[in-house]
């Protein structure tokens, strides 16, 4: 046979693989598989089908290769795909599929994950935008603010081409807006202070977006005079949030002027925004699944950093038992797990419990007690310390079992449910039954307080 009639060739680039973990006392839970690599396949394409894919190439180029498209039929494609990896994962994970011992099964079932996982990948990328448009636009609201304060502030714009679902974008203008502002008015002093402690008598405010971790991170940083820690207990103190600043980290000190109604300014002004909280900031960002995290030294400045997912829709997601429940981390925010020896486990006077690991001692905290779980596991000896990470720092996890691996699609817990502390959304697994997806920030949060 010639080979203008053999059928074209699909050859799976990586083949995913159910992961099932091995647990050894002390050590990491290895979660690392190796697919089989399917034999690649040179077949020329035959002349006529070149011939159109030319002429297809030649019409593409003529029209700039550029088709506008309605936003809500890429919606609803995202949302098709979307159902399409549920009920991959469904006939994957179906106890009667897995009985069948057949090498020809397990290869077609892992090229539709292969095909599902491209898809899905096309589809987001068709709704990243670079997030340069929106640092743009604050240009123009830092030359306002100067002219209205006096202060001659310059903005400096750093990754700009680093790209965000669009509906992100959209939603992050107010919040920039808002802390801009809060840095004008707030942080940057006036040039005559500027001047009497040595620094330029320009400020500099700087929008930064990079990737970090899977997350996109947008900094807002100036280099004013940082955030007045003892001002702020004061006011917390005053207001009932805590009896005392003593011992408190400077993250957790400062995460206080993100709560309702919380300023240390003296006066409400129009250049920080008539009086609206970073709480409002806060909301916003956190809708969007994300979290802030702000960093200050005295006399040299703030850093706020926003944090958010790369996509709203679908995420690989680390499936763990907790009781009779199965939650789904994140797999980017888990570093990795293990199962502890009695060595490990250091309880600490008011400190909770600490588990030591690679040469850390890691704060421990137990999924089930935070979210009220009945018959969570009670041994740590008998259960898994999942490793998370969050803003650079790490906490031990308590989980009954590791379950493996899942793309999962989010979705919303509905109107009816409204906002679960420490959830953020919701996914079918592959079982058919329903699973809460965690916010680890969110969890290590509930934590702590």
């Amino acid at each position: 046979m010639s080979d203008a009639g053999l059928p074209p060739a699909v050859v799976p680039v990586a083949e995913p693989v159910a992961i099932k973990p091995t647990v050894e006392r002390g050590q990491p839970v290895s979660t690392e598989a190796t697919a089989p690599k399917a034999p690649e396949h040179k077949h020329k394409p035959p002349a006529e089908t070149k011939a159109a894919g030319d002429a297809a190439a030649k019409a593409t180029g003529e029209a700039g290769g550029t088709m506008k498209v309605d936003a809500s039929r890429i919606d609803l494609l995202l949302d098709t795909i979307g159902e399409l990896v549920i009920a991959e994962a469904i006939v994957a994970g179906d106890p009667e599929i897995q009985a069948i011992k057949s090498l020809r099964l397990e290869k077609n079932l892992a090229l539709l994950g292969k095909i599902t996982r491209s898809l899905q990948d096309m589809g987001m990328s068709m709704r990243l935008v670079p997030i340069d448009p929106v640092f743009r636009k604050m240009a123009r609201l830092v030359r306002d603010l100067s002219h209205k304060s006096g202060k001659k502030v310059d903005l400096k714009i750093e990754g700009g081409e680093t790209e965000l679902d669009k509906s992100m974008v959209d939603k992050l203008g107010d919040p920039l807006v808002h802390m801009i502002r809060n840095s004008m008015d707030h942080g940057i002093e006036s040039a005559e202070d500027r001047l009497a402690a040595g620094k330029p008598r320009s400020g500099t405010i700087t929008l930064r977006a990079y990737h970090k971790g899977g997350n996109i991170h947008i900094d807002i940083e100036d280099d004013g005079r940082g955030l007045n820690r003892d001002a702020i207990v004061a006011k917390a103190i005053e207001r009932g949030l805590i009896r005392s600043g003593e011992g408190m980290a400077d993250s957790d000190v400062f995460a206080m002027i993100f709560e309702a109604g919380f300023s240390t300014a003296a006066k409400v002004t129009e250049l920080s925004g008539r009086g609206v909280g970073m709480d409002v900031v806060l909301r916003n960002i956190e809708s969007l699944r994300g979290a802030v995290f702000t960093r200050s030294t005295p006399g040299a400045g703030t850093i706020f950093t926003l944090s958010l997912p790369l996509t709203t829709a679908i995420i690989d997601g680390m499936l763990a038992r907790v009781g009779q429940e199965t939650f789904i981390l994140p797999t980017l925010s888990v570093l990795e797990s293990f199962r502890p020896t009695a060595s490990q486990l250091h309880p600490v006077s008011g400190h909770g419990e600490m588990v030591s690991f690679r040469d850390s001692l890691l704060p421990l905290f137990r999924l089930g007690r935070i979210l009220h779980v009945p018959n969570a596991g009670e041994n740590p000896l008998d259960c898994i310390i999942m490793v998370v990470e969050e803003m650079g720092k790490q906490w031990g996890l308590m989980v009954d079992e590791l379950l493996g691996q899942q793309q999962v699609v989010i979705k919303n817990l509905g109107d009816g449910v409204g906002a679960v502390p420490g959830v953020a959304g919701a996914s079918i697994l592959a079982d058919g039954r329903p699973g809460l997806i965690l916010d680890v920030g969110a969890i290590v949060r509930l934590a702590t307080t």
